[in-house]
């Protein structure tokens, strides 16, 4: 009989005369089921992107996926979870903006950017800058008016350092006025604050004030886009109301934990991109303002890194902190 260890050292020997070896374990990926993790509540961008996507990047893998929302800490708690979770693929998380920004502004944070593996960006929706009908503004001159008053304004966000917060801090110094931000859970919350008439502005995308619109209880005042949005041809850009550097698009992406093989983020990158270029995700998102903008490798580590850079520069210059 011929013993393991008899088998072991001949195993070299084996391999320099053509016997075939035993494939990398990532060469049978997926082996289980594959999660998306959201940092917001349902209902999102970044939850309905993942969702659409997680159709066909099952199709794709041959392995259910699912997408899991971990709201809370602008985005942090689900950065955190995916962060530490296994790097072989079978968990990965929907980064936007705000994921990119919250390394830079928590000192404290148990992740930073390199703990994450880059897969693929996708593309998003331009911003629209909402007032409350309450509030009675109908107008940029009227939001002025208000934002420089010794009250100053109220505006919504889905926490500090997300982009309703960063933006509405820019756009607030580019009028020279002042304002108090009312940090909610998230986005959903914000927007129901603002219609409430609890805050007077917020700059949310494209898709949920077009979504919210037609009920009369928000009013968009103006896109970050650069040409006016398909879903509000009425309203103006901020370049066209002497605004270009209000331009934010809210950036959707994937990425994994940091030392997943890179032949598992190439086959998440192509299969994701399938995904993208579906009629159904097509159809479904366009009409909101999706703007499709496929990344991977070098551009997409040069992107995530020039955003990191661009906001680091308005927290420093506007003093922004947060608790860790």
């Amino acid at each position: 009989m011929v013993s393991r260890r008899q088998v072991l050292h001949a195993l070299p020997a084996l391999a320099a005369i053509g016997m075939p070896s035993v494939a990398p374990a990532q060469s049978h990926y997926p082996e289980r089921m594959v999660r998306i993790i959201v940092g917001n509540a349902p209902g999102g961008t970044d939850d309905v992107i993942s969702r659409l996507l997680a159709k066909t990047l099952a199709a794709e893998l041959g392995q259910s996926v699912i997408v899991e929302n971990r709201g809370g800490g602008s985005t942090t708690i689900a950065g955190a979870h995916v962060a530490q979770s296994p790097p072989d693929g079978h968990t990965i998380l929907c980064l936007i903006n705000t994921g990119i920004v919250q390394p830079v502004l928590r000192q404290k944070l148990g992740y930073r950017l390199n703990s994450f593996a880059p897969i693929i960006g996708v593309g998003g929706f331009p911003l629209c800058l909402a007032v409350s009908t309450v509030s009675k503004i109908t107008s940029i001159d009227d939001l002025k008016s208000l934002a420089a008053s010794p009250q100053g304004i109220k505006y919504s966000s889905g926490g500090v350092g997300t982009m309703a917060h960063l933006n509405s801090v820019r756009f607030l110094k580019a009028i020279r006025g002042t304002g108090l931000n009312i940090p909610y859970r998230n986005n959903v919350e914000g927007l129901s604050g603002l219609m409430a008439g609890d805050t007077q502005m917020m700059f949310a995308s494209e898709s949920e004030v077009a979504a919210l619109r037609p009920g009369g209880k928000i009013r968009a005042l103006a896109m970050t886009s650069s040409k006016r949005a398909a879903s509000m041809p009425d309203v103006p850009t901020t370049a066209e109301l002497g605004f270009p550097t209000i331009d934010t698009l809210l950036w959707h992406g994937f990425v994994a934990p940091a030392g997943t093989p890179p032949a598992i983020v190439a086959r998440l990158a192509e299969s994701i991109a399938k995904g993208v270029k579906d009629p159904e995700f097509g159809n479904a998102l366009k009409p909101l303002g999706f703007v499709e903008d496929i990344r991977t490798g070098e551009p997409l580590d040069a992107f995530i890194n020039s955003e990191a850079a661009r906001w680091r520069e308005v927290i420093v210059e506007n003093n922004i902190k947060v608790d860790d």
